[in-house]
């Protein structure tokens, strides 16, 4: 009996454990927003009433869709992005297999998985080439 609630002790450990690590190893919305406007151009980053919108979907991956206040007649949408939420990757939503690579961007990237505690080993581990490939 006393096996039993010991096994049982630690297994509730372990989730305990597992379940911290997965909430505090992962980027936020806020995070994953800022990536997204770190990887438009200087100029896109400058249009007016930039805004973006994202899902609720709690997927490995954040979907963004970048808005502006756009011109009679043109499109409001800037593009469309996805985040992945383990490793600060940003994709192209147009061309999910293109990830998006600009001197800003990797060094908020670095800087996150830094904070997130992602070591280079885990962070190959974990690399995907985009949501949809």
């Amino acid at each position: 009996m006393k096996l039993t609630g010991l096994i049982l002790l630690l297994s509730l450990n372990a989730t305990v454990v597992q379940s911290a690590y997965a909430t505090d190893h992962v980027i936020t919305v806020g995070q994953a927003k800022k990536l997204v406007i770190l990887a438009l151009s200087k100029e896109q980053r400058q249009l007016p009433k930039l805004g973006t919108e994202s899902d609720d979907n709690r997927s490995r991956f954040w979907y963004f869709t970048v808005t502006w206040q756009g011109v009679p007649h043109g499109s409001v949408v800037v593009g469309s992005y996805a985040v992945d939420s383990l490793t600060g990757d940003v994709f192209s939503g147009a061309a999910s297999c293109s990830e998006i690579n600009d001197e800003a961007l990797r060094a908020f990237q670095l800087q996150l998985r830094s904070k997130l505690h992602l070591a280079k080993t885990d962070y190959l581990r974990l690399k995907t080439d985009g949501p949809l490939c």
